[in-house]
């Protein structure tokens, strides 16, 4: 039984006022962190001889930060050899890279998906350890068997609400996962197992972050609808989504059993990267809030979405809507201010967006 996706607002659903709800937790999600080698060279400092790309974040840091969890993709291995430092293909970063993610304000990245392989068990094992070492939570891949088996890939607790985020690729390029390192791929049976684990020891809100889909594509494909129908049959709360590089529709809906909301994000589009295809140059900052009754109803609120935009001078993060009030000190050459709120424009032609 698959339970289909409603976009409208449900107006007539039951609801609590707000004094009940006197837990909460906020919540920010943005989409791939990419590191191609044009960015690579960008944060090389000459001086001290190491990379640095906090100059990136430099007018979202202070958005990012504003939450009590910030998550994101990172789609790049992180590894020691500067002769590994690669772009696309096969994608290779040094730890400087996470430094700027770090000082943003990130606390998990999900590192399972399509990229995860791409520098084989090493690059598997010094990304996990790097963001661990850099005082992130890396989520989906994993060092050992027994690792991947205790299906706890991020538990927590905060504000007395539980909980739980998994994260499953559809792929890692054909590149085999040896020697016992784990990546986690899309699997029906897996899923299910996952949210029932999660459910079983006590957790209140299960996330899902997919990389999935076919890239470049403004709608989601047919296996993206398949997925986030398994998932919310399963039972998850909220299912983000990456991989198409560019920013699909955002679905806000209550399931018909227990009327609880759900909350979809099929694709946050790159956050971080050197692409320049059309609308691969942005995507959105995801605010939402979990909130909890004393009696354990619960429900998703103030749903948000920031439109960024990526300058490829120094790729820096352009908050557009800050830019467009005159709140941060850049001022765009006028041909790539254009640009950027042509690419707004097309944002808002999204279904589920707004801003």
């Amino acid at each position: 039984m698959f339970f289909w996706l409603i976009t409208v607002p449900c107006l007539s659903c039951y609801t609590l006022p707000d004094v009940y709800f006197t837990r909460q937790v906020r919540i920010k999600v943005v989409g791939d962190l990419m590191c191609h080698n044009s960015q690579i060279s960008t944060y090389y400092r000459a001086k001290t001889k190491d990379y640095d790309s906090s100059g990136s974040f430099e007018y979202v840091s202070n958005s990012l930060q504003d939450a009590d969890l910030t998550l994101g993709n990172l789609e790049t291995t992180i590894v020691t050899d500067p002769n590994e430092f690669t772009g696309y293909p096969r994608f290779g970063s040094p730890i400087g890279y996470l430094t700027g993610i770090q000082n943003a304000g990130f606390d998990i990245l999900s590192t399972a998906n399509n990229h995860s392989a791409d520098k084989g068990p090493f690059g598997i094992d010094n990304t996990i350890d790097s963001v661990i070492q850099k005082g992130m939570i890396p989520i989906g891949t994993f060092k050992t068997n027994s690792d991947y088996l205790d299906r706890k890939d991020f538990f927590s607790e905060i504000n007395g609400i539980k909980i739980a985020i998994y994260n499953y690729t559809y792929s890692t390029n054909g590149i085999p996962v040896k020697n016992n390192r784990m990546v986690r791929l899309l699997n029906e049976k897996q899923i299910r197992e996952d949210v029932s684990f999660a459910k079983e020891n006590g957790i209140h809100f299960v996330i899902l972050w997919y990389h999935y889909g076919s890239e470049y594509e403004e709608k989601p494909d047919k296996s993206q609808t398949k997925w986030v129908n398994i998932g919310i049959e399963a039972g998850a709360d909220i299912i983000i989504g990456g991989h198409p590089h560019v920013v699909q529709r955002i679905d806000q809906f209550q399931e018909e059993i227990n009327w609880e909301d759900r909350l979809v994000a099929y694709s946050l589009g790159n956050f971080l990267s050197a692409q320049n295809r059309e609308n691969t140059d942005g995507g959105i900052i995801l605010s939402f809030e979990l909130e909890m009754d004393s009696h354990h109803r619960k429900r998703i609120k103030n749903v948000s979405m920031d439109p960024v935009w990526i300058y490829s001078h120094g790729y820096k993060i352009i908050p557009i809507l800050k830019y467009a009030r005159n709140e941060i000190s850049l001022k765009l050459p006028k041909h790539l201010e254009k640009r950027m709120f042509g690419y707004e424009t097309q944002l808002k032609k999204i279904p589920g967006l707004s801003f």
